[in-house]
């Protein structure tokens, strides 16, 4: 077994403050963890309308089939907060160690569900799994970073975890060439991960902190409003995942060809999260973000409009390039305005409203049947609402860093 980490480890009252950078290893492993997000999704999206097919004398299995998808976001959006708790007061390595073993079970139960219901509470273990993993690294990442480093390593995760799409949207478009099935089989890979965590930082626990004079609370109207766009945005960015693939069929493209033109809005995505964080901390995050969200509203009208399938890549490419602006810099402004002791619980907060997102994206953006496109069109509408709020918002206050 590797050893742990000294950083932090086992002497919870270290400041992560004061703490130099962790380890190359230690932070691999935290990237890695990152993957495990879009993975939960990443992985099955090219087999959805395979498992349609398979499952169609199942009543209500086209909708069914999607919320395979995205009933993971409402899980998450439900159990996070227990996560954020968990975490602020036991540590951020046993909820890793845990979530990882649920993800793996949770993830693979698709294996061998023979039911579509079967399937559907396999994603709920996975949804309660990704809830522990996202909010303890979450945390862990405001921990062992400050300043400009943690705005870098946030691009950076942001970028990996885009990277990780890019990769799983192919592979599971290959394998869901052969098997709906298959593509459920990539989530054992999560165990591997468990002697990597081990030996992470056990991380700061709240009361620590609070002792250190930490423990204001944060400024709930700045995060609500953080929070109110993650979970705006993810309604708009899941719409490629959860109805990309039967426009994308409509247009011609077969399993394969539809994970990697997925693949390639995520690979764009880890792109331009990896070429900005060279220039993290040089900007108002808040106008970063904007510009993000003008570019995603773009990507989408021009998916909305495009007659053939070269076309729809040139949205993606732009829309891509959008969303790797997003979330990195909705995160750095969340850290801003986060003291220690509720990194955990904010972090939750944030996780809770990224998958509610997710889960209320093919619901509020439904499009109708024969008419995939117009999900992208409000879609492109809402982009635009809220890259200009974000915009008037840097325009009439400053951040005001913890």
């Amino acid at each position: 077994m590797t050893s742990r980490a000294p950083a932090l480890a086992d002497h919870p009252a270290v400041s992560a403050r004061t703490a130099p950078l962790p380890d190359r290893l230690t932070q691999a492993t935290i990237l890695l963890l990152s993957a495990l997000t879009i993975m939960s999704g990443a992985t099955i999206a090219p087999a959805l309308p395979a498992m349609q097919a398979h499952f169609a004398s199942t009543p209500h299995a086209a909708l069914l089939v999607k919320l395979s998808l995205t009933i993971v976001g409402l899980v998450i959006a439900i159990s996070a907060p227990l996560s954020g708790a968990l975490a602020d007061r036991h540590g951020r390595r046993p909820v890793l160690l845990w979530s990882l073993a649920l993800y793996a079970v949770g993830g693979a139960s698709g294996l061998v569900a023979m039911t579509l219901g079967g399937v559907l509470v396999g994603r709920v273990v996975l949804g309660l799994a990704v809830a522990g993993t996202m909010t303890a690294a979450g945390a862990l990442v405001n921990d062992l970073f400050s300043g400009p480093a943690r705005g870098r390593f946030l691009s950076q995760q942001a970028a990996f975890s885009s990277f990780g799409g890019a990769l799983l949207f192919p592979i599971g478009g290959v394998l869901a060439a052969q098997s709906w099935r298959a593509p459920f089989g990539l989530y054992l890979l999560a165990a591997l991960l468990l002697p990597l965590v081990w030996r992470l930082p056990r991380g700061v626990p709240a009361e620590v902190e609070t002792a250190e004079g930490s423990s204001a609370a944060p400024r709930w109207g700045a995060v609500g409003v953080v929070y109110a766009l993650a979970l705006g945005y993810m309604v708009v960015f899941y719409l490629m995942p959860a109805q990309g693939p039967f426009l994308l069929r409509t247009l011609g493209a077969a399993p394969a060809m539809i994970g990697v033109l997925l693949g390639t809005f995520a690979l764009t995505s880890a792109v331009t999260s990896l070429a900005y964080a060279r220039a993290a901390g040089r900007f108002d995050p808040r106008r970063v973000a904007a510009l993000g969200f003008a570019l995603v509203a773009g990507g989408w009208a021009v998916v909305a409009s495009a007659p053939a399938l070269p076309a729809v890549v040139v949205g993606l490419i732009l829309a891509g390039l959008g969303g790797g602006l997003v979330f990195p810099n909705l995160y750095t402004w969340l850290a801003d305005l986060t003291p220690p002791a509720w990194r955990g619980r904010v972090t939750a907060g944030m996780s809770s409203a990224v998958f509610m997102g997710q889960f209320l994206s093919p619901l509020l953006l439904a499009s109708p049947a024969g008419h995939e496109a117009h999900g992208f069109v409000w879609g492109a509408a809402a982009a635009v609402v809220m890259a200009a709020a974000l915009l008037a918002l840097s325009a009439r206050q400053a951040i005001r860093p913890v």
